[in-house]
């Protein structure tokens, strides 16, 4: 919040709304929120936010972050965008939804379970080396030719509970106080089923266009691949790095596009209180405007 400075009169865009929570924050403090998902689940409870206050303060799409640019054309620009990549705790504890190896559900992973491709088809259908790749780009799973090479065996694999059997054998298994050895595989495919990795993109790309000069992004990641790609955006995207590769090519460079506002991960207090906050990264940054006199 602190970060995002909701206020009245200032529009903030909520992606991905998940069951509301920074909604209410945003509400809260009087800004206009904006939110968007495409987990049907999700969509019901907005609608019920939405009768609780009405719609001139909130409004919901059912729709991807990487479809912000579609989202501005509905609803025009904001002064603030939160994004809150990966999954939620309803999601995840859901076993028909197939995001978690603590409990057998289906292969499925998608965040709208009612179109696209399933984690079963990407299991089950893959080769081996497009599996490896997966593995390794998605999730950087520290050997993911010998756990590509279990998953072929081991089909097929209908269940969350075959796959991270399959992972398990072809690893030394789960060990006391580490993470279980199926996380970054089911991190992978997850990214590959939601295409999370190109949403990001594309939602990064629409910030000029989203926010409005002085507009706040913030933006909450859930693990390396995402952080070091939002990291990269800001430090690309900073004044900073604007005047000192200008200055470097003998060219000061006035252009102004977006000032870092800093990072912020969890407390042990908070991590003790909600342990799957353990792995979450908060950084920001202000959108300025294009060009300095």
């Amino acid at each position: 919040m602190e970060m995002l400075q909701p206020a009245p009169g200032r529009t903030v865009i909520d992606a991905t709304f998940g069951r509301g929570g920074h909604s209410r924050a945003l509400l809260e403090r009087g800004a206009r929120v904006v939110a968007l998902d495409v987990d049907p689940d999700a969509e019901a409870e907005a609608q019920k936010l939405a009768t609780e206050v009405g719609s001139d303060r909130f409004r919901f799409h059912r729709l991807n972050f990487g479809q912000l640019a579609q989202l501005m054309e509905k609803e025009g620009p904001a002064d603030g965008l939160l994004l809150d990549l990966g999954i939620s705790s309803p999601q995840v504890d859901r076993a028909e939804r197939g995001f978690s190896f603590q409990q057998s559900g289906p292969l499925d992973m998608r965040m709208d379970p009612t179109t696209g491709t399933t984690a079963a088809d990407f299991v089950n259908h893959l080769s081996e080396p497009e599996l490896r790749n997966l593995l390794r780009d998605g999730g950087e799973d520290r050997d993911p030719g010998k756990i590509a090479r279990a998953i072929v065996r081991a089909r097929p694999l209908l269940t969350t509970a075959d796959l991270a059997t399959a992972v398990t054998r072809a690893t030394r298994g789960p060990r006391p106080g580490a993470k279980h050895p199926a996380t970054r595989t089911f991190l992978a495919l997850r990214r590959a089923v939601n295409r999370e990795g190109e949403n990001l993109a594309q939602a990064l790309n629409s910030v000029p266009q989203i926010l409005r000069p002085g507009g706040r992004l913030a933006v909450l990641t859930y693990h390396s691949t995402e952080d070091r790609a939002v990291k990269i955006w800001i430090r690309e995207h900073s004044e900073e790095e604007k005047r000192e590769l200008g200055m470097a090519f003998g060219h000061p460079n006035p252009e102004l596009w977006v000032k870092p506002l800093g990072e912020a991960v969890p407390t042990d207090e908070e991590i003790a209180t909600n342990p799957r906050a353990r792995s979450a990264r908060l950084r920001g940054a202000e959108r300025r405007n294009e060009r300095s006199a």
